[in-house]
């Protein structure tokens, strides 16, 4: 014969069972990899401010730099596990304000037109050919190419299952060229899974990271060799939409205290470089 059973019975068993199911969960975690949906299109707008500092001969120079950045990113399908992401830029702009005047404006011609980039399933920039051929001319900088903005446009994640709390490091080199610039930055990354939260509707998880490293920059600006190098330290804040598997929005700060040096005119003078940045996808 059937018998119920008592009503905290019940209940203590049904918290045992959720317990169980919950350790389960926890235990198996939540990836965390991009995986751009098929025909969804995702509109991302990049904003940052850059102000540069120079000590010259006892005087304090300052150099202020607004720029934005508008794209659409889809899939455009997978290579031996990567992604191949299809980018159709909606505006590119940069302003430039100094002691000696200013400079910039948006770039005409570059609506509709796109390129395609390979990314690993964490963020990680795997071929990136196609947009240093995407090449322009920015008033007052002169030519750059796509590939200076999309070399770390993809915030770096687990790209595995991992629990809140979970935590990761990384060490990356980049490289971009164009014809008047070449960037090499050495990243040493810490990271963490902060949480789960929800985010303009979505799920997402909240990763947090503190980056330090060295940049050096060579330059060619009105004739002259400029080369900046030095140590920086840095912030990040990341939200990604997990089960969509993209980002949702990216902030960060980045300070360089470095060397500046003119060898044409045999100066070298301490150089701070204080940047800024939101990137917001919808």
């Amino acid at each position: 014969m059937k018998k119920n059973l008592p009503i905290s019975l019940n209940g203590a068993l049904l918290i045992i069972l959720l317990s169980g199911i919950s350790s389960f969960v926890n235990a198996q975690g939540i990836n965390i990899s991009y995986n751009f949906p098929a025909g969804k299109v995702v509109k991302y707008k990049l904003t940052s401010t850059m102000a540069q500092t120079m000590d010259m001969q006892g005087q304090t120079m300052q150099t202020d730099v607004s720029s934005a950045f508008g794209c659409a990113v889809k899939s455009a399908g997978s290579r031996n596990g990567d992604l191949i992401l299809e980018i159709t830029v909606d505006t590119i702009g940069q302003i430039t304000s100094s002691p000696m005047g200013g400079s910039g404006g948006p770039v005409q011609g570059i609506k509709g037109k796109s390129c395609n980039i390979v990314i690993a399933p964490d963020g990680k920039v795997v071929d990136i050919s196609g947009a240093e051929a995407f090449v322009y001319n920015l008033e007052g900088s002169g030519e750059s190419n796509l590939g200076q903005t999309l070399s770390d446009f993809f915030p770096r994640v687990p790209g595995k299952a991992v629990n809140a709390g979970d935590t990761w490091t990384y060490q990356d080199s980049v490289t971009s060229n164009s014809a008047s610039m070449k960037i090499t930055t050495i990243d040493n990354a810490g990271n963490k899974v902060e949480g789960f939260e929800k985010f303009d509707g979505m799920d997402c998880a909240k990763i947090v990271s503190t980056h330090s490293g060295t940049i050096s920059m060579a330059i060619q600006s009105q004739g002259m060799d400029v080369y900046i190098k030095g140590p920086y330290t840095g912030t990040s804040e990341c939200f990604f939409a997990v089960k969509e598997g993209y980002f949702v929005k990216m902030t960060s700060a980045t300070l360089i205290k470095g060397n500046l040096e003119l060898p044409s005119m045999g100066m070298n003078m301490p150089i701070t470089v204080d940047m800024k940045s939101e990137c917001v996808g919808k």
